[in-house]
């Protein structure tokens, strides 16, 4: 039993019970019968000394709230958290928004920002501390120990949640007419959890650090100049924190280099190149992460598909990065039919592997039946099923065998351009082209023409994200204010950034890419009293998503009216009044029974009359695992893995807990209980809205003797190509009771992507 308390400066106290159960009592308050404050208390003085100190105490407190292993003791240990984080981080008590920066100026940790006293004053009536106090202990505790400005080295942190949260606002309003209307709203956004912002955007907002980019894509052309500033590129952009995605266009091995004098070795050496230049610098504690994308007729396929398994021959391993398959209608249509297609490489038929990449795929058919007979192009014949299968096993072996479709990306989509391959996380869709040599990447001017008519430029597609926590999101008028403050806040970050070469700067100003996703729709479900895998759920999934997709682009158009236009906004289709509802999937009209609910028309005539918006493109459904911590809900449009879960980076390790869980219990549906089809549904209703893609995960239960099929597997495939899905992300596997094939691996910006 407790006896002595020792205080934070030394002195010594009795301990008391009642002081105790008071400090207990409250922090158990508001959260009913879920929570049994008095049993906390025992629990905690049962397993300390006669003598421990307040530090201890609380401690205990906490780890006793999180042993219980539920949302509402997470709550309340959440309460505990924060009062000891004010008092360990601010010792002397809490000091003013102004004096904090003006500190954290001093020590090199902040810019100064550009701020009245007054101005200061109004925003110290703004913030809400209170706040912390009814936060989920996991929010907090990932804020404090990933996102608050700290000195790493010597481990002390400098900010509570609110102060993050108004750092954040006040540099995004930084410049505004009115700075402090500005920094209100977006500081309110934040602090309620309804605008969840990137990880880059916590970490440097009002730092000296200018990367706000999560990740970026890009492409390369076939010679060796090319694909070295495609590994520079890798190499560059890992440094500045971003994730990649990587598309090599090169021959193949065997092939004539030079007419002949050097025999090609294949990609395995290039591969192997972009996996050192990526692992080379470090992000956030550990090396940065890189996807692959090549296509299912590529002449080393099989030893492509193979490059992660362990069980591969040492010098065909190449386990650094991770790999995504693109197919098309016509491949599926093979593996459907149990027929043969043909490889082949780009040397031999440039024509036929562009074609690949258009929103009109009777080009590449066409020109695939005229090189059926044509002796020039060297092919090997596959069995469509065969390939499919080394594919789809491997995702069920190692997770991260991803797929693509990139006759579907190039056909719903705002973009003229081509797409030849998603980002990491594999959400993004952009228009690349590659660089032919390292001056253009270091041009400080427009290569063709400023206005992106004509020839287009050589292009890095840069993807800067934020996302809406739809279970917080209560009408339309709030819902438009969000997209709006979330898409400005973008539109900042691409005007603040550093960017790694001065033609990206270049590029990046004139697309304005942009990626406004969602989270929380699980705990919005189960608020709804939902499932994913009803009619009911579907049909709710389908408004969420349109309303989504209708207030973003509305936002990009009201900041196009305010800011500007895109620059390069006639490379895109908005100008002609395109809509996601133009090109969707007609195949998901079968799976809902609702229609569309807002004036889509009077949008598009808006958009016409405008001549376009300010983004090029505007949606995508990324993971958003580590931001989603800090806004205390569930992530991205993933149903939940379990009611609690330990959830892992490379810096934090925090126990989660869905939002509401003991009292939804009931309407929260289990990821590993709901069919792969309706989860295709799931992601092919909201592609309908969404111009980009979506980092779609499925779930899979291989418990005791069950088993999946290659029949499974190649029905699950076909039906995704039937619903227009873009990408498929990560082929979780559950495979007993508690144990999950996961795949823990590097993530993108910092860790946003990791599982």
């Amino acid at each position: 039993m407790i006896k002595t308390i020792i205080k934070r400066d030394g002195t010594k106290e009795d301990f008391s019970a009642a002081k105790l159960n008071k400090w207990a009592e409250w922090a158990g308050s508001n959260l009913g019968e879920y929570v049994d404050w008095s049993g906390v208390v025992l629990q905690t003085v049962s397993t300390l000394g006669v003598a421990c100190t307040s530090k201890q105490l609380q401690e205990r407190l906490i780890r006793v709230c999180l042993d219980n292993d539920s949302w509402s003791y997470y709550k309340m240990a959440g309460r505990l958290l924060a009062a000891t984080l004010n008092k360990t981080i601010f010792p002397k008590g809490k000091p003013t928004i102004k004096n904090l920066h003006k500190s954290l100026a001093k020590k090199d940790l902040m810019v100064k920002l550009n701020y009245s006293d007054s101005e200061y004053s109004q925003l110290e009536s703004v913030i809400d501390h209170d706040k912390d106090y009814d936060c989920v202990y996991f929010g907090l505790d990932f804020i404090n120990g990933k996102y608050a400005i700290k000195d790493r080295s010597r481990g002390v942190v400098y900010e509570t949640a609110q102060f993050t949260y108004m750092r954040m606002a006040m540099a995004l309003a930084e410049g505004e007419k009115d700075q402090v209307k500005e920094a209100t709203e977006w500081y309110k956004l934040f602090s309620d959890n309804i605008i969840n912002a990137p990880t880059p955007n916590y970490v440097n907002l009002g730092t000296s650090l200018k990367g706000f980019a999560s990740c970026c894509v890009y492409t390369t052309e076939d010679s060796w100049k090319s694909l070295a500033v495609g590994d520079h590129i890798a190499y560059a952009m890992t440094c500045m924190s971003a994730g990649i995605g990587s598309h090599t266009k090169t021959r193949s091995l065997g092939d004539p280099v030079r007419g002949g004098a050097i025999k090609h070795l294949g990609k395995l050496p290039y591969y192997k190149a972009k996996q050192g230049a990526v692992q080379a610098n470090m992000q956030a504690g550990r090396g940065g992460a890189c996807t692959e994308y090549y296509t299912c007729y590529d002449p080393e396929i099989l030893d492509l598909l193979q490059l992660r398994n362990p069980r591969q021959v040492e010098d065909k391993k190449v386990r650094g990065l991770h790999y995504n398959m693109g197919s098309n209608k016509l491949f599926a249509r093979a593996v459907a039919l149990d027929e043969e297609v043909y490889t082949f490489s780009y040397a031999d038929a440039p024509d036929l592997y562009e074609a690949l990449y258009s929103g009109d795929q009777s080009v590449f058919e066409a020109l695939y039946e005229k090189y059926k007979n044509d002796s020039k192009v060297k092919k090997t014949w596959y069995k469509a099923r065969d390939i499919l299968s080394v594919s789809l096993t491997e995702a069920y072996e190692t997770g991260t065998a991803y797929l693509h479709f990139p006759d579907e990306m190039n056909r719903h989509t705002p973009f003229k351009d081509k797409i030849y391959s998603s980002n990491l996380c594999v959400e993004t869709c952009f228009s690349t082209k590659g660089y032919k040599t390292m001056q253009e990447l270091y041009s400080e001017t427009f290569l063709y023409s400023e206005d992106g008519l004509g020839e287009q430029e050589p292009e890095i597609g840069l993807c800067s994200l934020a996302a809406i926590n739809v279970a917080n999101v209560k009408t339309d008028a709030q819902y438009a204010k969000a997209a709006y403050y979330a898409l400005k806040m973008i539109d900042k970050c691409i005007e603040l950034s550093e960017f790694a070469f001065p033609h990206l700067n270049l590029t990046a100003k004139a697309r304005r890419n942009a990626g406004v996703g969602i989270v929380g729709l699980a705990h919005h479900m189960a608020k709804s009293k939902k499932l994913y895998s009803t009619q009911e759920g579907k049909d709710e999934i389908h408004r969420v998503a349109e309303r989504h997709s209708y207030h973003v682009i509305n936002a990009s158009l009201r900041l196009g009216k305010e800011l500007g236009n895109a620059p390069w906004m006639a490379r895109t289709k908005w100008p002609d009044g395109w809509l996601p509802i133009d090109t969707y999937n007609k195949n998901v009209d079968g799976v809902v029974t609702v229609g569309l609910q807002y004036d889509w028309e009077a949008l598009r005539a808006a958009i016409v009359e405008n001549k376009g918006i300010r983004n090029s493109c505007l949606l995508n459904m990324m993971p958003a695992e580590s931001s989603s911590k800090a806004s205390q809900t569930t992530n991205s449009v993933y149903p939940i893995r379990d009611y609690t879960l330990i959830k892992t980076d490379a810096s934090v390790t925090t126990q989660w807990a869905a939002p509401d869980g003991e009292k939804l219990k009931k309407w929260y549906e289990i990821a590993w209980d709901i069919p792969t089809k309706d989860m295709i549904d799931v992601y092919a209703i909201i592609q309908k809205f969404t111009d980009q893609s979506i980092s779609a995960d499925f779930y899979r239960k291989l418990i005791g003797e069950e088993t999946v099929t290659t029949q499974e597997m190649i029905k699950d495939y076909l039906y995704m190509v039937k619903m227009g899905m873009k990408t498929r992300y990560y082929q979780n596997t559950k495979t007993s009771n508690g144990t999950e094939l996961d795949v823990e691996e590097s993530g993108c910006a910092g860790g946003v992507c990791t599982l």
